[in-house]
């Protein structure tokens, strides 16, 4: 016991305090630096999933970029063909616009005609029905001008007569 008391005989309470003390600032201090050492390995875990994760899609991008120039040239070509179908709708208006600017024409150069036959037959009609027929008669003019490949010479006569016919009316008064 001598030598017991030899190494251990200077120990005193305080000592023996002081030691559990720095015992348990000591486990303490473990138990931080465990917490923060296990944080910073999930932290370094995650990182390396999510840069593996980037590597993946990054070995993709052959596909990716493949895919989406496939789908860029179906694009493409959709908007050729809306492109070339409208441009033929255009074409399909226009000769539709012309076609009832044609008929419109023809129509006026009916009533014209139609008109001028009622006054070789000596009928009688309005100052309002002449107004009418020389407003077909300003329609067919101006449309003949604006297109001279339509056959123009077919009311030239009838034209120049009802003029005629209107304005002797004008004069005289004899109107119906």
């Amino acid at each position: 016991m001598d030598a017991f008391m030899k190494v251990f005989g200077d120990i005193t309470v305080g000592t023996v305090a002081l030691f559990i003390t720095a015992l348990v600032f000591l486990w303490k201090l473990y138990t931080i630096v465990k917490d923060h050492l296990i944080q910073k390995y999930k932290q370094e875990e995650e990182k390396e999933r999510k840069v593996k994760e980037v590597i993946e899609q990054a070995s993709h991008y052959p596909e990716w970029h493949k895919q989406s120039l496939d789908i860029q040239k179906v694009f493409s070509e959709n908007i050729a063909s809306i492109e070339n179908t409208q441009r033929e709708n255009y074409k399909l208006l226009e000769n539709l616009r012309n076609t009832i600017s044609e008929h419109e024409a023809t129509t006026c150069r009916y009533r014209i005609l139609r008109f001028n036959d009622e006054i070789l037959h000596d009928q009688k009609h309005s100052k309002e029905h002449f107004d009418q027929i020389l407003e077909d008669i300003t329609r067919y003019e101006k449309f003949c001008a604006e297109h001279p490949e339509y056959e123009n010479n077919k009311a030239i006569l009838a034209i120049e007569n009802i003029k005629r016919v209107y304005k002797r009316c004008s004069d005289e008064g004899t109107f119906l």
